[in-house]
């Protein structure tokens, strides 16, 4: 997963110091979902970045796309368009994510293996998550990629632990061609 852009974060930073003085950050959560959805729409994007459309046109649409978010959300959502940084919107509702769950102590991980895992490897999985990561939960995303041959990578944030058999068999490769 590509580092996030600076501002990205720093816009995160002060929606979760809102969410916080509001203690609302599932709905900051949803809110910011949503927009960033909104803004990953090409045509919608596209009429909000015109030159050629008004602020206030451009505010109306948003006010008819968005019509279940809290206002602030909303004012927010406006505020992106008018910085021209809504861009930005799914960058800055993952670092809300990510920041609300560092403070509830949740690991989020996915781990792509060959077949699906077992109760007993999940568990496993789960368990080296949150040893590497001192956190209270995992979330777990799982993945089955056969090209893997064997073995699981888990990525933790922008971390990747490669255990597949492929890359094992990559290495072995590699070493012996070098012999």
């Amino acid at each position: 997963m590509p580092q996030s852009d600076p501002a990205a974060r720093r816009y995160a930073d002060a929606v979760f110091g809102i969410a916080h003085d509001t203690a609302s950050h599932d709905r900051w959560l949803s809110d910011l979902g949503d927009i960033a959805q909104l803004f990953a729409d090409q045509t919608i994007y596209a009429f909000l970045i015109s030159t050629r459309v008004t602020q206030e046109q451009k505010e109306q649409v948003l006010d008819q796309a968005l019509p279940d978010v809290q206002t602030a959300a909303g004012n927010f959502a406006k505020l992106l368009v008018r910085k021209r940084r809504g861009n930005l919107a799914a960058q800055i509702a993952e670092a809300f994510r990510d920041r609300l769950n560092d403070v509830r102590g949740i690991a989020e991980a996915t781990v792509t293996t060959a077949v699906p895992l077992s109760n007993d490897a999940r568990a496993a999985v789960e368990a080296a998550v949150r040893s590497y990561t001192d956190a209270e939960t995992v979330s777990l995303n799982e993945t089955v990629d056969s090209q893997i041959i064997g073995g699981a990578v888990v990525q933790i944030g922008d971390r990747i632990i490669d255990g597949s058999v492929r890359t094992r068999l990559a290495t072995m490769r590699r070493s012996l061609a070098q012999g």
